[in-house]
């Protein structure tokens, strides 16, 4: 992949991914939420590729297309799915990162992105399907489906998120490079993750509005040189410099 790419608004082909390589057929306990279902076997598995609007399970203040995203992904599957591990197959939670596919071996992923009902997310090595991820995002963006019909604008609100804000300055210390931005905010690309990001093309950013995802949390420190929130990004698709109206 591109080091950066630019924010397109084409639709690529092949939007729906079709599963390749071995796969394991799971018997669903429960579908939690658009992007998290436990199986009967105990595992708690979480989509590689996506992350979906939260349903609040104890006050019932969900996210918008939270209850849609639940929902569609119970229409698709039956008592079953088919399962492939991504390359790191744990997160800190102890869930199972895998890739899921309905009884027609299609992504779930890719089809909640079709229909605007998640965000694609690229986070290293579990890099698998990106391209057709990309291309079902775009389609339901320029169709303005679900969670494309909400703006871009900054919030300052824990968990993921994805804005549009410009770049005032770059630097660099230990913890890799920190994007400071026109909001009360500082995207990190953390250290481990530097050989995504060359310096010519990190530099390049300064001064040019982009469009960025990732988790997002509060600052502990209250030191008033610095922005109060922080926003990781962990690979060049989550953080493209915008070439292209998002109204068309």
């Amino acid at each position: 992949m591109a080091p950066f790419l630019f924010l397109s608004l084409a639709v690529q082909a092949n939007e729906a991914c079709t599963a390749t390589g071995e796969l394991e057929k799971a018997q669903i306990k429960r579908v939690v939420d658009g992007d998290t279902i436990h199986l009967t076997d105990g595992r708690k598995v979480r989509l590689v590729g996506i992350d979906t609007p939260e349903l609040d399970h104890k006050k019932g203040n969900h996210e918008p297309y939270a209850v849609a995203a639940t929902d569609f992904v119970r229409s698709r599957l039956d008592q079953f799915v088919y399962l492939q591990r991504a390359k790191n197959d744990q997160d800190r939670y102890g869930r199972y990162l895998y890739y899921l596919f309905d009884k027609d071996r299609i992504s779930l992923t890719s089809q909640l992105l079709s229909e605007g009902l998640g965000y694609r997310i690229a986070v290293p090595p579990n890099l698998a399907y990106q391209d057709c991820f990309e291309a079902a995002e775009n389609a339901a963006r320029n169709a303005h489906k679900g969670l494309w019909q909400q703006n871009l604008q900054w919030q300052p609100k824990a968990g993921f998120a994805i804005s549009r804000v410009n770049i005032t300055s770059i630097t660099q210390n230990r913890g890799g490079w920190w994007l400071e931005t026109d909001q009360d905010l500082v995207i990190n690309l953390p250290s481990y993750v530097t050989d995504y990001w060359p310096s010519q093309k990190v530099f390049y950013l300064e001064g040019k509005e982009i469009e960025v995802r990732g988790w997002q949390h509060q600052r502990k420190s209250r030191h008033s040189d610095f922005k109060s929130w922080v926003l990781s990004v962990r690979h060049p698709n989550d953080l493209l410099e915008i070439k292209a109206s998002l109204d068309q």
